[in-house]
């Protein structure tokens, strides 16, 4: 009964089934490890400026450290491998996290905010890796099918796992039992970790490509002059990159708004949370449907104008509840720019040069990572924060333009 069961929802190609419950014990590391973070950063004394460098932080290191650590991989005699030696390395970070509250106190947010920021360097790497592995993995065809089962599946685990530790965390109103049980959740994420990774490296190239050494020693330099010289690329990462920096830019300002202005506890995030994932969860399929239909590049504009919405909502919604509706709309078009852009991201990319393509996304999105969310905090800090929301709509809003264009230049040619 299980095994029919788990060839329903999983169906027939390894590749796929390993890559969703990749996804699903990756999901359940994130709760346990990071969907609470910033609420462990304020029950730990951080503030406004914290939350910003929050978001910011992690863009800093994965500018310096994701293309070496792509070439790297690239470099090994498996990719495989290397894969998984920098997703060990990403499930050990947490654990200092874990450790923060035995400091003094006063030292405590700032040292987790470094700390958090420090995690970047192998998740970023091992991150943006996945995504290149999934191009080897994966034909074009199977592409939607197999990020779309991932990202359901992956959903559905978060809100399982999201009301069991939200109903746990709200046991206790006291601060410290509260900051202990964090420390617990940041320890089983490890051991869940260990066997998340176990199935990256069950996975198998759909085509096992043996590459020349002297391709290996293609100058970096000159392959990324290639990638600026395709034009279908530059258009998409022009796109992306205006995109992402509003879409960054909100990241701390939901945060800051619901937890500091709505007074948001660990139920109410985990209400907030569980309705977005639920939306998401059957909304997926519209997605993907959209994707075989008509293709990424509409499917990334339709999703990019929705996203441009959400920091507008934001703003106008005045309590919890109102907050909760809102993910109605927010999780719909989430669902669709999760989905689209990694595939968007492969259909742009030059063949030749996939790996270092891919990579420039991962370090100029995290460029922009490392900006936005500082400027979103300084136009909060000298006006307010329904400014900054209607800022960060605004640039959205530019993301979803750039997209448009890009689809109708693409229709023409």
């Amino acid at each position: 009964m299980f095994k029919k069961l788990g060839k329903k929802l999983l169906g027939t190609n390894d590749n796929i089934k390993y890559y969703a419950i990749n996804g699903i014990l990756f999901t359940i590391v994130s709760v346990l490890s990071r969907s609470y973070a910033i609420k462990f950063l304020d029950r730990l004394g951080g503030n406004a400026f914290h939350f910003s460098l929050f978001n910011a932080l992690p863009g800093f290191v994965a500018i310096f450290t994701t293309l070496p650590g792509m070439l790297m991989i690239q470099r090994a005699k498996s990719k495989r491998k290397m894969l998984s030696i920098f997703f060990y390395i990403s499930r050990f970070f947490p654990l200092l996290l874990a450790a923060v509250p035995f400091l003094p106190k006063a030292v405590q947010p700032a040292v987790f905010v470094v700390i958090y920021g420090l995690m970047n360097f192998p998740e970023s790497i091992s991150a943006t890796s996945l995504q290149d592995y999934s191009g080897d993995v994966f034909t074009p065809s199977e592409r939607a099918d197999a990020i779309t089962l991932r990202n359901q599946l992956s959903q559905m685990s978060q809100i399982t796992v999201s009301i069991l530790v939200g109903f746990v965390l709200s046991l206790s109103t006291d601060n410290a039992a509260v900051i202990r049980l964090y420390q617990v959740f940041i320890l089983m994420s490890f051991f869940v970790g260990l066997k998340e990774i176990g199935y990256i490296r069950k996975m198998r190239p759909a085509v096992q490509i043996e590459l020349p050494q002297e391709k290996h020693e293609t100058k970096i330099l000159a392959s990324i002059r290639e990638c600026f010289a395709d034009k279908e690329y530059v258009r998409f990462l022009t796109a992306s990159l205006i995109f992402h920096f509003g879409w960054q830019m909100g990241w701390p300002l939901f945060n800051l708004y619901t937890i500091s202005y709505l007074h948001a506890n660990e139920m109410w995030l985990t209400i907030i949370n569980v309705v977005s994932s639920l939306v998401m969860v059957i909304s997926f399929n519209f997605w993907r449907r959209l994707i075989k239909k008509r293709s990424f590049a509409l499917a990334i504009s339709f999703a990019t104008l929705g996203m441009s919405l959400t920091p507008v909502l934001y703003a106008l919604s005045r309590t919890l509840f109102q907050n909760t509706l809102m993910q109605l709309a927010t999780g719909f078009f989430t669902a669709g720019t999760i989905t689209v852009i990694l595939g968007s991201l492969l259909e742009s990319s030059p063949a030749k040069n996939r790996t270092i393509s891919i990579a420039l996304h991962a370090t100029l999105t995290s460029v922009t990572l490392a900006i936005s969310p500082l400027i979103g905090n300084a136009i909060h800090s000298r006006y307010s924060i329904q400014v900054a929301l209607l800022v960060t709509a605004g640039f959205r809003l530019l993301g979803f333009l750039a997209f448009i264009v890009r689809y109708l230049t693409r229709k023409k040619n």
